[in-house]
């Protein structure tokens, strides 16, 4: 059985999921690839096709049969030159394919190169690009290549695109050896362990490693190993040591935290609500809040579009293009009024939105969002693309007041489940309202479907699309209105 870096780094994240995935297939519940996914797949392919650039006299390896890759593979070798996708495996049945495969002329030994879409280097639990990379070389070393320098390719976070893009300026190449060897007996140790575990025919699994991390680190199988965690558990409030005295204690449900267990204010709160079951409102500070808003208010909402590779003049790797606004303007006798804007074309997308803006938001009232760090971000990016209207988006940003904040700390409720997030709050408070209702439910989506509207030929899908746009956006400022008028009659 086979053992690719894939496997290895989901065997980083949990021994358990991995052996059931490989080895008992039929019991494995394999998680939807969600459209968020399938967009960072097809980032890192259009990454790796930039810098293949840069390698002109590579060539690409590609079959469907990996025994036909190996040979082709064997084959390319002798020529000494540089190999796109070379592909091994090793006695212990390790696998691999390589993303840049460069023999070194000066050094008579192979340079390895692992591409990423990312403006920089991970090693957190999730993304470890220098276990990965070790990974590589060990397999490479154990089919008897001789490697020099290890490099990890990403992004340059500093890059901003003027013309053509200049590939030399947008990627960072990364020599990583020196790195690579502090993990290197680790690595080679995890692999062992890994092979081990992969020849056990049969495993019995009670439980999983995964109890211990937080929520957002779970395998995809915890459900399946930890029955008896509850959907909102520990885990989505506390961390580290003392989540792990409490998993310890067979405690995973907050309400059976003991009284006595140290908590932050926070913590504690969230606790409370839990165990009491009731709301947490505090109206004498809400209504302080939103007696300092001045109307008309503006209910702002954007939807961007996010590539590695920067697509237009003024962007960086991983920056975000401002696509699509919603806005409605509620003046003070109640009356509300709807704008919108949704590009059709990408290359004058912000200059005929920030116009469309200007012309739609006055020089008074509030401008009111959820989770200001984006908004505010995405108005100071359109202020520096077009000077013009930066003394318009840093009046925007004074303007602003993010509504998420009442819901985290003067409007707590246990069904929240801890989060402040809209899509927490509004099926609670406004539950005739839903994103499942509509075609496009999230942001990705909605990237995906401009980007489509913008290819396709046909009027007819390309209005359908136009429409499924507009309803989503449309949908995130009017919650935001529904909840303002729930909390605003208190």
């Amino acid at each position: 059985m086979k053992l690719t870096k894939t496997d290895f780094k989901k065997y980083l994240i949990c021994p358990e999921c991995l052996w059931l995935e490989k080895k008992a297939p039929d019991e494995f519940e394999k998680a939807e690839i969600s459209e968020f996914l399938q967009k960072l797949i097809q980032d890192g392919y259009d990454v790796e096709e930039e810098v293949q650039k840069l390698f002109s006299s590579g060539i690409v390896l590609d079959d469907k049969k990996d025994e036909i890759l190996i040979q082709k593979t064997q084959d390319e070798l002798k020529k000494k030159g540089t190999i796109f996708q070379a592909t091994f495996q090793s006695k212990r049945n390790l696998f691999l394919k390589a993303d840049v495969f460069r023999f070194n002329e000066e050094t008579s030994k192979w340079d390895l190169y692992e591409v990423k879409s990312s403006s920089g280097i991970k090693t957190d639990l999730m993304h470890n690009h220098i276990k990965d990379i070790c990974f590589q070389k060990i397999v490479l070393e154990e089919c008897g290549m001789d490697i020099g320098e290890c490099y990890i390719v990403h992004l340059n976070r500093n890059y901003i695109r003027k013309g053509d893009l200049d590939l030399i300026k947008l990627f960072v190449f990364e020599e990583v050896s020196e790195k690579l060897n502090e993990v290197y007996s680790e690595v080679s140790f995890l692999i062992g362990e890994a092979l081990k575990l992969l020849k056990q025919d049969d495993l019995v699994i009670n439980s999983c490693s995964c109890l211990y991390k937080s929520a957002g680190q779970r395998c995809d199988c915890f459900a399946k190993f930890n029955p008896q965690v509850p959907e909102y558990s520990t885990a989505h409030i506390i961390r580290g040591k003392k989540l792990a005295e409490l998993v310890n204690n067979n405690i995973f449900d907050p309400k059976d935290i003991p009284g006595d267990f140290k908590l932050t204010e926070p913590q504690r709160i969230k606790v409370e609500l839990q165990k009491s079951g009731n709301p947490v409102i505090d109206v004498v500070s809400i209504r302080e809040t939103l007696g300092k808003l001045q109307y008309p208010l503006y209910f702002l909402d954007y939807e961007t579009l996010l590539k590695p590779i920067p697509q237009l003049d003024g962007y960086n790797p991983n920056s975000q293009i401002v696509f699509q606004y919603s806005l409605h303007i509620m003046q003070e006798n109640g009356e509300i009024e709807h704008r919108e804007y949704l590009a059709c074309d990408l290359a004058s997308s912000t200059s005929e939105l920030v116009k469309s803006l200007r012309k739609d938001i006055g020089n008074k009232g509030s401008v009111l969002v959820w989770y200001e760090p984006f908004e505010k971000t995405r108005n100071k990016e359109l202020g520096e693309l077009h000077p013009e209207y930066e003394v318009f988006f840093n009046d925007i940003n004074n303007r602003v007041y993010d509504l998420m904040k009442i819901f985290k700390k003067d409007y707590l409720m246990p069904e929240f489940k801890g989060s402040a997030s809209i899509k927490k709050v509004l099926p609670v408070l406004v539950p005739e309202l839903s994103y499942k209702e509509l075609v496009v439910q999230d942001g990705t989506m909605a990237m995906s479907a401009w980007e489509k509207m913008l290819e396709v030929d046909d009027g007819e899908e390309r209005q359908k699309l136009r429409k499924n746009l507009l309803d989503y956006c449309k949908l995130d400022t009017w919650a935001m209105v529904k909840i303002f008028e729930i909390i605003n009659d208190l």
